[in-house]
């Protein structure tokens, strides 16, 4: 899952590629968030990033390959371990991916 993140944020990078991870504590979970500085996901789009064979259309260019499996698998994959994966944009550009896993006590 944090591949694919990663994977991501290079593809979709415009200049320089800026991903910042965090791992931290919060409300008795553990969460991993990728944060980068990419072009963002349209608003409309976001609420279909997770749904299997979804691609953000981009006209037509296709210089950036996929299939729209990955961030479908992570998602399945965060269902299946309990957890949730979220994503949201940032207010400047890029945006924030979350991986929130249960904490075990």
């Amino acid at each position: 899952m944090i591949i694919n993140l990663l994977d991501n944020s290079l593809k979709y990078a415009i200049d320089t590629p800026e991903i910042l991870i965090t791992i931290y504590e919060e409300d008795n979970k553990i969460k991993l968030s990728v944060i980068d500085n990419g072009p963002g996901i349209p608003a409309e789009y976001l609420n279909k990033v997770f749904e299997k064979f979804f691609r953000v259309p981009s006209g037509d260019r296709h210089d950036i390959k996929g299939y729209g499996l990955g961030l479908s698998y992570s998602y399945k994959i965060m269902q299946q371990h309990k957890g949730s994966i979220t994503v949201e944009n940032l207010k400047d550009a890029g945006c924030k991916f979350t991986l929130s896993f249960p904490k075990y006590v």
